[in-house]
């Protein structure tokens, strides 16, 4: 258990790196571009390279891989599984070399489905050529997926986990170097994605000569074991991406809703992925190797053990940023995104997005656990028919919604609604495993979580009323920003030790344990 607490912790500390700088570039984004019709058609066509790249984040390739190379390697061997390695990524970049000439070739008409509400000539004539910029970083994104798979199952988490830093540093130089020389200079963003994208690959490299791997391409052979792992993949490109796959969704839709709705949604994505990496994705990238070996071994005692873990842990985290982002929501984006020209009432449209969205933290926190409990099981199949009840229940939701006052926020709170009716599955048709699943304690760490969490709200609304969030200088609302984080953050540990709730007892641990 320790080393796989020290192995969250190292992907932890890579995603809240890549996060911190994350926030610098969305912060830059929005004070030298705003929100506004030629961001929005950035953001659309950053839509696809960015969906492979959360895609790859999430392991999507990962979660068909692993239990096959992991049982390929105790059952055959580390050569044989090396050769199935090879096979795959061949296959792979193979794959990728013919989608992005597709997409290449047919880029108007892409662009047209994915922006059916924009009726401007030019931002559409931009959207293709920033899309044609940026859509060759898919078969980077798809190496680094590779890549994440096999030095996962090393046990190797380093790289993988620290490549989207490298992705921020490339778009933040597009923004701040690359810019200068475009005479519309979101070409100069979109050609930073691809430098951003060319520093991961490099990294990966020799991490996957630590861990025995060489990179060699050759003509592809698809065997049994690769078919296995591209179907199970195909099928976790809806179970694990469904919550990437129904922000697309909600992309789409807002194209009909007035300018800059696109940008709100984003932004507000992003901030509700900082919670999400620090937590479920970091938790679920660590976990997942060893629930794969656990299973190949039918240890499932040990497996019931480290998922009823890994929930609770993921919970403890997420059940309180749910209530910080919907009580503070507004003063987190005045802070760090009002600035030059992203004006107040856009920061209030955002925050609207944000609020909603929030609501299904929780819910997308379990399932990113959850799924990959299930393919470590070999059960595909559940995921798949879980993410597409969340498909209907999304397009439905939203179509509605977003004709409503809510407008663009409805389209986020649909995605959140989908996501609590996938949990809802998926926990459901879990008790029909043989995997112990500790039910019990979970339930108990959530209501002590959700009591601790429900006060510290109280106190980030209180402090959050000394202060005007649209009008007031930028220092002061730092200054109190800092304090509602601070001050809400140690109430809810302090309750939470009050509570007797473990996973706080263990966090202190962690943290001031002797070397």
């Amino acid at each position: 258990m320790n080393s796989l607490l020290r192995s969250t912790g190292v992907v932890a500390l890579s995603t809240l790196t890549s996060r911190i700088l994350g926030l610098m570039r969305d912060m830059l984004m929005a004070a030298m571009f705003s929100a506004t019709g030629a961001t929005d058609a950035y953001y659309i066509a950053f839509r696809i390279p960015n969906l492979v790249r959360r895609l790859v984040g999430e392991g999507v390739l990962t979660i068909s891989f692993i239990p096959v190379y992991t049982e390929n390697v105790v059952t055959h061997g580390g050569a044989a599984a090396f050769n199935l390695a090879g096979r795959t990524l061949t296959a792979f970049m193979a794959g990728l070399a013919v989608v992005v000439a597709l997409s290449l070739a047919f880029a108007p008409q892409v662009v047209h489905v994915l922006a059916m509400g924009f009726d401007d000539t030019a931002q559409v004539g931009m959207t293709v050529a920033m899309f044609r910029i940026m859509i060759p970083y898919l078969t980077m994104a798809g190496f680094l997926a590779f890549s994440m798979g096999l030095l996962n199952s090393h046990k190797f988490f380093f790289a993988p986990a620290f490549a989207p830093v490298l992705l921020n540093v490339g778009i933040i130089s597009g923004i701040l170097v690359f810019s200068r020389f475009f005479e519309e200079p979101l070409y100069g963003v979109c050609a930073g994605v691809l430098a951003g994208g060319l520093l991961q690959v490099i990294l990966q490299v020799p991490y996957l000569a630590r861990a025995g791997f060489r990179v060699r391409f050759s003509a592809p052979v698809i065997n049994s074991d690769v078919k296995r792992i591209f179907r199970q993949g195909l099928r976790g490109i809806i179970g694990m991406g469904s919550q990437q796959i129904n922000i697309l969704v909600a992309t789409l839709m807002a194209s009909f809703l007035a300018p800059g709705s696109i940008s709100y949604i984003y932004f507000s994505d992003r901030l509700h992925e900082l919670v999400l990496g620090l937590t479920a994705v970091s938790i679920g990238s660590v976990v997942f190797p060893e629930m794969s070996e656990l299973s190949a071994r039918k240890d499932y005692g040990r497996l019931g053990e480290i998922y009823s873990v890994a929930v609770r842990s993921a919970l403890f985290m997420a059940i309180p940023a749910t209530a910080a982002l919907m009580i503070g929501g507004f003063p987190i984006v005045s802070v760090l995104l009002m600035h030059d020209r992203f004006t107040a009432y856009e920061a209030a449209m955002t925050y609207r997005a944000l609020f909603y969205a929030s609501s299904g933290i929780i819910g997308i926190a379990f399932c990113r656990i959850t799924i990959p409990l299930y393919y470590a099981l070999h059960d595909s199949l559940t995921p798949l028919f879980a993410a597409v009840a969340s498909f209907a229940v999304n397009a439905v939701c939203g179509y509605f919604l977003m004709r409503t006052p809510l407008e663009h926020a409805g389209l986020t709170f649909s995605v959140a609604i989908a996501a609590t009716v996938q949990m809802g599955i998926l926990a459901t048709l879990l008790k029909r495993k043989d995997v112990p699943l500790r039910a019990g304690e979970i339930v108990v760490s959530v209501l002590k979580q959700g009591a601790a969490a429900g006060a510290m709200g109280a106190l980030v609304w209180f402090i959050a009323g000394f202060v005007d969030w649209a009008q007031d200088p930028f220092s002061r609302r730092a200054l109190f920003l800092a304090l509602m984080v601070s001050a809400g953050g140690a109430a809810y540990l302090l309750l939470c030790l009050v509570l007797q709730a473990p996973e706080a007892r263990s966090l202190l641990d962690r943290m001031f344990r002797s070397k």
